[in-house]
């Protein structure tokens, strides 16, 4: 098992409606297929943490890397992992204006759902910075 955690930019900032599209998408694909994660956007900046089995997360990262959607995909984890830091989460998905979306299933509506205090595992980690750089209205 392992997990990667990337970050991107956005061609164009996204609408609400294309970002729906990608979380709905996202669940339907990963709970097939056994992964777990969480996908936050700000102002045109992503970043995704995907766990899972190692075939299934390389043939995913691979197919996120080709999107068109997005550019500059940095890796800045790929590693194996002995237990899943978002393990309840077929994709958690938060975005700055949360306004618009607090009635979707799968938006955290506060970081405390992700028990992002579980463990010190550095998917976390990079989850936590990105929160606190982007100031995201998520509060853990």
């Amino acid at each position: 098992m392992k997990n990667i955690v990337y970050v991107s930019t956005a061609v164009t900032l996204m609408h609400e409606n294309q970002l729906m599209d990608i979380l709905h998408n996202s669940r339907l694909h990963n709970e097939a297929l056994g992964i777990t994660g969480i996908l936050l956007y700000s102002e045109g900046t992503f970043i995704q943490v995907l766990e899972g089995k190692d075939n299934m997360i390389n043939a995913l990262y691979a197919r996120i890397k080709a999107d068109q959607r997005h550019k500059d995909v940095v890796t800045l984890i790929d590693e194996p992992i002995a237990e899943k830091s978002f393990a309840k989460w077929l994709m958690g998905f938060a975005v700055a204006d949360k306004d618009k979306t607090q009635k979707l299933v799968g938006y955290l509506r506060s970081v405390k759902e992700l028990d992002l205090n579980s463990n010190n595992s550095a998917a976390i980690d990079a989850i936590k910075a990105f929160i606190e750089t982007n100031e995201l209205d998520v509060k853990y």
